[in-house]
């Protein structure tokens, strides 16, 4: 049910591949389509932070000197921040990596398993440069995202024990000085460069073990914060409509067509069964 004084708390990742139909009724009712995580996937994902920590020049060495620090791997909270009509919101995520410059900016960076390339022997591979910028464009309101957030993280105390996932009072409250603690690290002011390290399997290494190696290339994001509120902007916009938008044709929901991204539309979206859900709150 909408609730015109909700203080919205939405993840970076809510911002990339936007299907407004979906942001709804997740926001709304709490209705979505968690998916299935693979255990390999957060593997890599470890990996491959831990290679790029220290010295961000392994990364680019386009980039200025600075070192890459890890955000701890787990969850914060920004304060409240305002869209462009003056309604609350919160940020609410773990990005992969801050750097810290040596000249006193800040950088985000995340690390995307992804294809960036075309693949030299395959004839019907069809990735293209226009495929890469469709996916840098897609990413980049995390990245912003993810710059508002650590710019702006929650200090409160009662508000952090409220949050914490602890079990008693006392260890929710010693949660949140922990916290407190960690914050002090990876505060930063609003981060001057934005980028995205695609990473992707090359081959293997033959041994007695398998191996295989990656390549990577950084690609940097054009940071326009006004972009992005405006995105926030127009995201609360739906989120505070009476009912939700329409399901979207490129959600791929129609009989005959394959499902593209939003599974939520065939299994969970019913309009009676959200003004019931309604009558009953």
């Amino acid at each position: 049910m909408v609730n015109e004084k909700r203080v919205y708390i939405i993840s970076p990742s809510d911002l990339s591949y936007i299907c407004y139909h979906c942001a709804y009724l997740k926001k709304n009712y709490n209705i979505y389509n968690s998916g299935v995580s693979a255990g390999i996937t957060s593997t890599l994902d470890g990996i491959e932070k831990k290679h790029f920590l220290g010295d961000c020049k392994k990364i680019s060495q386009d980039l200025p000197d600075g070192e890459v620090i890890d955000p701890y791997n787990i969850i914060f909270f920004s304060k409240e921040l305002l869209d462009n009509k003056q309604r609350p919101f919160r940020l609410k995520g773990k990005g992969d990596a801050i750097i810290k410059f040596l000249d006193g900016n800040a950088g985000i960076v995340d690390f995307k398993t992804s294809k960036f390339k075309r693949e030299e022997n395959n004839k019907t591979d069809k990735f293209s440069d226009d495929s890469l910028k469709s996916k840098v464009d897609e990413y980049s309101p995390q990245l912003h995202a993810y710059s508002l957030l650590y710019s702006n993280l929650e200090t409160d105390e009662e508000f952090l024990a409220e949050k914490s996932t602890a079990k008693t009072v006392e260890s929710k409250k010693e949660s949140a000085r922990k916290k407190l603690e960690k914050i002090k690290n990876v505060s930063i002011k609003a981060a001057k460069t934005l980028g995205i390290v695609f990473i992707y399997p090359d081959g293997v290494i033959e041994s007695n073990r398998l191996g295989v190696y990656f390549s990577y290339q950084y690609e940097p994001l054009k940071v326009d914060m006004k972009n992005f509120k405006d995105l926030i902007t127009n995201y609360l916009d739906v989120l505070y409509k009476k009912e939700p938008p329409p399901i979207p044709e490129s959600c791929g929901t129609k009989a005959g067509k394959s499902m593209k991204k939003c599974l939520s539309h065939s299994f969970f979206y019913d309009v009676k069964k959200l003004r019931d859900l309604d009558k009953n709150n």
